[in-house]
């Protein structure tokens, strides 16, 4: 009788442990953060660190937390789980963290839809000091702009500019950086920032804003080396991407633009400051309906340069102001008085350009007389107008190079 109730003793507590390892098992996985392994690779899930994931619940504490945890892995992936979203307030993640970090965004993240909840904010999602660090995934950044656009000055006096308007996504003094898939989307101003940043590469990410947005650049690049974006979709309310002073070896292919300003070098010089960009390739390139096509803009009073820029097999379709320079650029209420210095623009390639312009002129260089531009290329274009009945022209200012094959509209080029 003994040996019966030691055995019903024995088998209650199996049962009794085998149920206690089954619930305590998903707090145990939550405390060490490792739900799984890809690859080799370790995972950390949101929830595991108390994330709700349902849109409403402030989740930034738990993100912070999970970033803090795979910061520290070498080679973690921090996931965002696909069909939730999660409202983070804005915050910087600061490196350097363990090399080969991956943030995996699958499912949303959303950012608070009251400015006032941005506080001084100047990004939504800052990450500074990162190295090899990889932001991913099928997922969105929602950034809800809306209401910064609704109370902002260009909306509300269009003889205003805009000021601290903040940044959905940025990285600063970063290198070997990838952005990869993912969907951007309604930031208050620029949607994606690289400053301060050495090799970057941007493939097949998704940015989207209103064409009435105000200054919601898709991509903008400023003291940023080694960088190239690849095959990505933008429509936003300003430029698809703008290369900003101290850029250099950018390479931009495959990009689709519109709505939108275009693809711009600039605007440099402003506030009579100096500019250096350099060594830029555009190549292969569908604009659709935009406000510019490709353009380079300059303030008067700058100094410095910008040079060797190539704008090479690109599709324009009904573009106003297909190709421009723009020595006078003023994005000012106020008229910009005349200064005698300038940006020097030099070593510019327009080549293998085709499409239609809705403008009656769709090459125009405006270059400064006392600092005119040189050494421009027209070589293989075919801008025709986009309704009949019309003929599409050029016209330049202290504009200097040479024509190669056909050039439609004639080159106006001295």
């Amino acid at each position: 009788m003994g040996k019966l109730l030691l055995g019903a003793y024995l088998l209650l507590f199996f049962l009794l442990d085998s149920i206690a390892a089954v619930l305590v098992r998903p707090f145990v996985e939550g405390s060490l953060a490792e739900d799984r392994r890809h690859d080799g690779r370790r995972v950390f899930n949101l929830e595991s660190y108390g994330a709700i994931g349902d849109g409403v619940s402030d989740d930034t504490k738990a993100f912070l937390h999970a970033w803090k945890a795979a910061c520290s892995v070498e080679s973690a992936i921090l996931r965002v789980t696909s069909n939730k979203t999660f409202l983070i307030r804005p915050k910087t993640f600061e490196g350097p963290c363990k090399p080969n970090l991956s943030l995996r965004v699958d499912g949303t993240l959303i950012a608070p839809e009251d400015p006032r909840q941005w506080k001084t904010a100047n990004s939504w999602l800052r990450f500074t000091n990162q190295k090899n660090f990889t932001l991913g995934g099928q997922g969105t950044l929602q950034a809800r702009g809306r209401r910064w656009w609704e109370t902002s000055c260009s909306s509300v006096n269009h003889k205003r500019i805009c000021k601290n308007l903040p940044t959905a996504v940025c990285f600063e003094e970063s290198k070997h950086i990838k952005v990869k898939g993912v969907k951007i989307v309604n930031s208050p101003h620029f949607h994606l920032h690289f400053l301060h940043c050495n090799y970057v590469n941007v493939i097949s990410v998704r940015i989207k804003a209103p064409s009435h947005s105000p200054q919601t650049d898709g991509i903008h690049l400023e003291h940023t080396m080694h960088a190239r974006i690849k095959d990505s979709v933008i429509g936003v309310g300003d430029d698809c991407i703008s290369v900003g002073h101290g850029s250099y070896n950018v390479t931009i292919v495959g990009l689709t633009c519109g709505p939108g300003h275009g693809i711009s070098v600039g605007s440099l010089g402003k506030g009579n400051s100096g500019a250096q960009v350099h060594t830029i390739m555009v190549h292969g390139a569908r604009i659709n309906g935009t406000n510019n096509g490709l353009r380079i803009k300059t303030w008067q009073g700058g100094y410095g340069w910008a040079r060797n820029i190539i704008f090479r097999n690109i599709e324009m379709i009904d573009v106003s102001n297909p190709i421009v320079i723009d020595q006078y650029y003023c994005d000012s209420p106020e008229p910009c008085p005349n200064r005698t210095s300038a940006v020097e623009i030099s070593d510019i390639i327009f080549k293998d350009i085709v499409g239609t312009s809705r403008t009656d002129v769709a090459v125009r260089l405006v270059c400064s007389s006392h600092v005119p531009c040189k050494r421009i290329l027209l070589s293989s274009i075919s801008l025709k107008p986009s309704h009949g009945g019309r003929i599409a022209s050029s016209y330049c200012h202290n504009a200097h190079g040479q024509t190669e094959g056909a050039v439609d509209p004639p080159s106006c080029l001295s």
